[in-house]
Parts: C-alpha cells; sequence; structure tokens
C-alpha cells in the first residue's frame, strides 16, 4: 500500500506497488509535489485533489494521466461548497481539464505528451485545451504577474459583469456588502439568477445567501421571488439549493412549502434533505405533509439512514407534542425500527446531515 503524508493530509492509492511500478512512481512524483507545496507554504490545503492539480501544474502528470483512481464521482451536490467538501482525487473530467489548462497556460496548442493520453482523457483534454484558446475563459491568467483575489470589491462587481463564465463563477464568489443592494448590483444578481449556465446560478443562489446572513436587507423580494421560482427547477441541484436558501432566509411561503412537500419524495438523497430542511425550520406542518414526512422517516429506517432518522427525529420532537406515541403508531407494523426511532428521538442528532 502506498501512502505519503505531509502534517496528517497522506494519498493512499488502493494497490499493490510491487506490482504496479508505474503506479509507484506516480506516487512518489506525488509525495515530492505535496513536499513543494509545503515548503512553499502553499496558502491553501493541501488536499489530495489540490496535489493532484499542482502534480500537473509542474508538467509532473504523464504518469498520473494514465491511472485511474475514481472509478465512480462521487454525489457532490452543492458544488458551491467545494472548499468544505473537496473530493479526494481527480476524476477523468477534472484530470482533463487541469491538463489543457497546463497546455494553454504554457501557450502549447500541441503537446507532444498528448499522444500518451488513452481516449477517455484524450478528447476532452483537446476540446478543453481548444476552448481555452478560443476563448480565454479562465480566471487564471498566465501572463498576469499579480493575483486578483485580493482587488476591492467595486472591481469585483464590474468582474461579475463580464462576459467570461469562468471568470463571473469566481467574482461572483468573492461578492460582499454590508450595505442595501444598489439597483445595478440587485440587477446583476437577479441576471445571474436567471442565467443559462447553470454554474453561475448556483454560485449566484450561494452568494445571495452568503450576504443575506451577514446582511438580512438584502433578501428583498425581487431576489425572494426569484429564490422561490429556483426552487422549483428542473435542475436538482439548483431546486434543493435554493429551497435550502430560502428557508435560511426564513422565507418560506404556501407555494415553496407545496414544493418542499414532492421534494420528500424524490429519488434524489439532497433533494429529500432539502424539503426536510425547510420542514425542520417550522413549528407546525399540516397533516398532509406529517404523513409524507412519516414514508420518508420509514424509508430512512429501512436504508439504515441514521442521519436522515436523527433529523426527522428532532422534526417530530418540534412539531408534535406527543412525538413517542406518534412513533409508536406508525411503526406497530414494524415493531423492529421500533427501538432505532425512538433512540434517535431521546438523543440530540448531529446537526449536519453528510449528503455526499
Amino acid at each position: 500500500m502506498g501512502k505519503y503524508d505531509v502534517e496528517n493530509r497522506s494519498i493512499v492509492l488502493d494497490a499493490e506497488l510491487d506490482s504496479d511500478p508505474s503506479l509507484g512512481l506516480a506516487t512518489l512524483v506525488n509525495g515530492v509535489v505535496n513536499d513543494l507545496l509545503y515548503q512553499n507554504r502553499f496558502a491553501g490545503p493541501v488536499t489530495p485533489e489540490v496535489a493532484e492539480l499542482a502534480v500537473v501544474g509542474t508538467g509532473l502528470g504523464t504518469l498520473r494521466n494514465g491511472i485511474g483512481l475514481v472509478g465512480k464521482v462521487g454525489s457532490h451536490w452543492d458544488s458551491t461548497r467545494w472548499e468544505i467538501a473537496a473530493r479526494p482525487f481527480l476524476d477523468f473530467q477534472t484530470l482533463a481539464y487541469a491538463n489543457a489548462i497546463a497546455a494553454w497556460a504554457r501557450d502549447d496548442r500541441t503537446p507532444a505528451w498528448v499522444s500518451e493520453m488513452h481516449g477517455e482523457l484524450k478528447r476532452p483534454m483537446q476540446n478543453s485545451l481548444k476552448f481555452l484558446f478560443k476563448t480565454n475563459d479562465s480566471f487564471f491568467q498566465p501572463t498576469k504577474q499579480k493575483t486578483l483575489l485580493g482587488q476591492p470589491q467595486d472591481q469585483w462587481w464590474e468582474l461579475a459583469a463580464i462576459d467570461s463564465a469562468s471568470q463571473k463563477v469566481i467574482a461572483i464568489r468573492h461578492l460582499q456588502t454590508n450595505q442595501d443592494l444598489s439597483e445595478k448590483q440587485q440587477t446583476l444578481l437577479l441576471e445571474h439568477l436567471d442565467s443559462p449556465n447553470r454554474a453561475i446560478v448556483l454560485h449566484a443562489i450561494a452568494t445571495v445567501e452568503r450576504m443575506a446572513m451577514d446582511y438580512r436587507p438584502i433578501a428583498n423580494e425581487a431576489i425572494v421571488g426569484r429564490l422561490r421560482i429556483l426552487a422549483d427547477h428542473r435542475d436538482d441541484e439548483i431546486s434543493a439549493k435554493a429551497m435550502c436558501t430560502v428557508t435560511r432566509l426564513k422565507k418560506l411561503d404556501e407555494n415553496t412549502i407545496d414544493i418542499a412537500s414532492n421534494m420528500l419524495e424524490s429519488q434524489y438523497r439532497h433533494v429529500i434533505y432539502a424539503g426536510a430542511y425547510a420542514f425542520s425550520s417550522l413549528d407546525s406542518i399540516p397533516d398532509h405533509v406529517l404523513k409524507l414526512v412519516d414514508r420518508a422517516f420509514v424509508r430512512a429506517l429501512q436504508a439504515c439512514d441514521y442521519e436522515f432518522v436523527g433529523m426527522f427525529a428532532l422534526a417530530y420532537k418540534r412539531w408534535l407534542d406527543d412525538p413517542e406515541a406518534h412513533l409508536q403508531d406508525l411503526l406497530q407494523d414494524s415493531p423492529e425500527y421500533l427501538p432505532v426511532a425512538l433512540d434517535a428521538l431521546n438523543h440530540e442528532p448531529d446537526q449536519v446531515v453528510s449528503i455526499g
């Protein structure tokens, strides 16, 4: 088993290094780059994914390109919180784009090492490289000597208004305010919430939520109205994030409550969470919603999803005068689940539910 550790940061490769020399060399390269980041006091956390990006960026990614460490992409439903839930390794799509950025930064339209890539990585890498040379649509600009991350807020707002989707997303993530939005700023945020680009919409929702938590008056009726519409969006990630944001802003209305009811019946865990989170913020719920919650609670018990079981149990205690009697009645035909349900009811559950 190959393992490299720098200040409790490690990369573990699930294979025998002796049987795969290329994997051993790739592990060694990763370790050297990891140490390079540490010695140069890299500003951000050196997660395995960041280390892999650095491997590609330093021109040492050829060995890594031939190794498939991610067989199945995890379900990271809230992509706007990457820094909180970073992925353990680069998947093929991200690895291809990282290679394209590395070639584009060196002004290399036809890098020789592309011929050594297998097709699953080669084609998306070449497409990304063509896109970058055609549009220069990247917040990272290799010809600029200084970073833009420390620029003042008025420049971030200006950057959020340009056509480049990549720069727009980064700018949106850095927007702040400690006062009411100007008409121009509000119009800009509303445009982003209406964007056909899902990444822009998701980050715009995240920014509204963040700024509203810091300065409540930003949650005006125009923006709240748009968030309520997005809660019913066909994209499950957008709808879930919009619903959570409306809930945190305490702006649920009759229509969003109906939408949250439908979310409880979803096949996607993060959508169920958004609906349950909305209802858990209320002091009471209608009887027809309670029946939907009961079904979702039973499904969570059957799936041994103890995080959701705890979340629903906490909500029952908020809604019902005698939650224990309710659960005994609910589970009379499934007595094997009753001890688990009652245990969740009598213990304070964790506040955070993992959606990945």
